[in-house]
């Protein structure tokens, strides 16, 4: 028998979701045009448009509480609601203090909350999801709910492959039980894990080391055995979705994965291109104009379908995520009754559309600041940034220090001229 959305209990997921979009973005064709070469390998090749830029006051706490607050204010969530604050992250900031305590004090929760990080590569979101998720369930919980949050900056040495996939963005998910957008189906997983050496960033180093297509195979090889296998256990079939979503190191990674997908089941690929617009091409949108998000990815395409294309009450998804090193899961949920609340109306265009673009040596400044912003001494004094409600200072007696300040267009673009001088 077939599972659906009635028969699906116990009932937990997706209560609300937020991302946030840094202000700044760098166009992939400047970036080719500066490394000479035909713009199209970049935006058709990777299926790539911009890559969202840190700026110098913002980092990966400050982008997971924007993240965070947004989610609480948008739908009138009581800090003390939260019990649980979980970050799935690839991109530390401390080896020993997890950046959800950070979260805590800056968006003033409850002392009683637990607060773990999460490292698995990209898998970290997901993995945080299932932790969530259960600890929702559980009798400790008391009611109360648990925000996910995954943060990162993907950031590749200047020239190297991985360069135009570059990005950084955070996204917040508020789980709880009887969810208001996602539904997860809690009685059937699909997980695959080996060890490989297919992207690693060591200690040392603040830049990934990438064999990619060695990381391809890994995905594509992960994916079989997860959706194969999730298949297996639910007596499901390709039809069963309304749509996928993939983790999205880049757009052409998921039509790459779906093609997989139509192979497994020997579907003509002459149906390729209507199968990927019905149920993979809206996910990709944000992507396209973020670049690579790490652990956010799947949970950015998750909000792009829902901002962008049709996602029916009652239908499933199939979610794939994928961590090197290596870890991966296929899972699926249905949308709830009130998902018409969501559509085009998470402001995921809004964010998308008002940002700034910068210039190729404003790019190569920013990457060089980001290379200074873990070590004692990095700034100083208070820094407002262009769209974050939080700012990062700097490292002071090797603290890592962080203010609210909202500021002024004026007082933004004279920061910006100290930065150009420095």
């Amino acid at each position: 028998m077939k599972l659906n959305s009635i028969n699906i209990e116990p009932k937990a997921g997706i209560d609300a979701i937020s991302i946030f979009v840094p202000n700044k973005y760098f166009s992939l064709e400047t970036l080719a045009k500066a490394r000479n070469v035909d713009k199209e390998k970049y935006t058709i090749g990777l299926g790539c448009k911009k890559m969202s830029v840190l700026s110098p006051f913002e980092d990966p706490v400050t982008m997971a509480a924007n993240a965070g607050m947004e989610l609480l204010e948008k739908n009138d969530i009581d800090p003390d609601e939260i019990g649980y604050v979980i970050v799935g992250t690839e991109t530390g900031i401390d080896a020993s203090k997890p950046i959800a305590v950070y979260i805590h004090e800056m968006l003033g929760l409850n002392t009683n909350c637990r607060c773990i990080d999460i490292k698995n590569a990209c898998y970290a979101g997901t993995a945080a999801l299932r932790n969530a998720l259960h600890w929702t369930l559980s009798p400790g919980s008391r009611g109360k709910k648990a925000l996910v949050v995954t943060t990162d900056v993907a950031f590749y040495n200047l020239r190297s492959a991985g360069e135009p996939t570059q990005g950084a963005g955070a996204a917040a998910l508020l789980v709880s039980k009887n969810p208001g957008l996602l539904s997860i189906d809690l009685n059937n997983e699909s997980v695959y894990t080996r060890e490989v050496m297919d992207f690693w960033r060591p200690n040392y180093s603040n830049t990934a080391i990438v064999r990619g297509h060695y990381s391809l195979e890994c995905y594509l090889e992960a994916l079989e055995h997860t959706y194969k296998n999730y298949k297996k256990y639910t007596n499901l079939s390709f039809d069963d979705f309304s749509h996928f979503i993939f983790h999205t190191p880049f757009p052409k990674m998921a039509s790459k994965a779906f093609k997989q997908m139509l192979k497994m089941e020997n579907i003509d690929f002459d149906n390729f291109d209507r199968l990927f617009s019905q149920k993979v091409a809206n996910s990709l949108i944000g992507g396209s104009e973020l670049g690579n998000v790490y652990t956010s990815s799947l949970f950015l395409a998750l909000n792009s379908l829902i901002e962008f294309g049709q996602a029916a009450e009652g239908r499933r998804i199939g979610l794939f995520s994928y961590g090197s090193g290596s870890s991966a899961e296929f899972l699926s949920g249905f949308f709830e009754k009130d998902i018409s609340q969501w559509s085009h109306n998470t402001s995921l265009t809004e964010k998308l559309k008002n940002r700034e673009a910068i210039s190729y040596d404003r790019y190569v400044l920013y990457r060089a600041a980001y290379e200074q912003r873990m070590k004692e001494g990095y700034y100083g004094d208070d820094q407002p940034s262009e769209n974050s409600r939080f700012v990062f200072r700097g490292v002071k007696n090797h603290q890592r220090q962080y203010s609210y300040f909202p500021c002024t267009s004026s007082k933004k673009e004279e920061i910006a001229d100290q930065i150009d001088k420095n």
